[in-house]
């Protein structure tokens, strides 16, 4: 194996013993020794390839955004309501499959993770982009990431079992915060034409 292929598979390793940690145990009871134990490293590599405790906690973060992510539905083919409902069915059902790595870091990371901000503000970007809004403007952008914190209280409220609500209903509740939001942005951008928008939310 080279030099090279030896330090992506160290790397690996850590992040996988670190998602486990961090997703078991709150963050400030982890320990860089911790990880490289279950890893099977040194203590030092955990810093060389992440510079820091946070820095690698930043990188389990984005590497689970960027899997929900992928679980969106991005097909033009699909009507616009049905593909953001599939895509909202989806991200619970990934939440509730993995119940305390939602928990405990997806839904209420430690701290500020801007590398995690932007991994989010990539999902909003796209969700505009379908919605045929410009993410750039500061109105839609507000009320994009208004919208993301809802969802997040609500996926929260929904794994913790604080409502009888099923998935459908959870999915029909975060549809009718998205036109909420919408309709917010135009208040603080009356030019903002969201009309077109609001209409293929409504439709299932």
């Amino acid at each position: 194996m080279t030099r090279a292929a030896t330090a992506a598979a160290t790397r690996e390793k850590v992040l996988v013993a670190a998602r486990e940690l961090f997703t078991t145990s709150q963050y400030e009871d982890v320990k860089a020794a911790d990880i490289a134990r279950a890893a099977g490293v040194a203590h030092g590599l955990v810093f060389h390839h992440f510079g820091s405790k946070q820095g690698l906690y930043g990188e389990v973060l984005c590497a689970i955004g960027r899997e929900v992510l992928d679980l969106h539905v991005n097909d033009p083919a699909v009507p616009l309501g049905r593909r953001i409902r599939q895509s909202h069915a989806a991200h619970l059902s990934y939440l509730a499959a993995h119940r305390d790595l939602a928990l405990n870091l997806v839904l209420q990371p430690w701290g500020v993770v801007e590398s995690f901000d932007r991994v989010r503000d990539d999902g909003n970007r796209n969700l505009a982009e379908n919605l045929g809004l410009d993410f750039e403007l500061p109105a839609v952008r507000t009320a994009l990431r208004m919208y993301t914190k809802a969802a997040d209280q609500l996926a929260r409220d929904y794994l913790l079992g604080e409502h009888p609500f099923d998935q459908g209903t959870v999915v029909e509740m975060l549809m009718t915060v998205l036109a909420g939001v919408l309709r917010a942005a135009r208040v603080a951008e009356p030019s903002l034409k969201v009309d077109r928008a609001l209409r293929e939310l409504a439709r299932s």
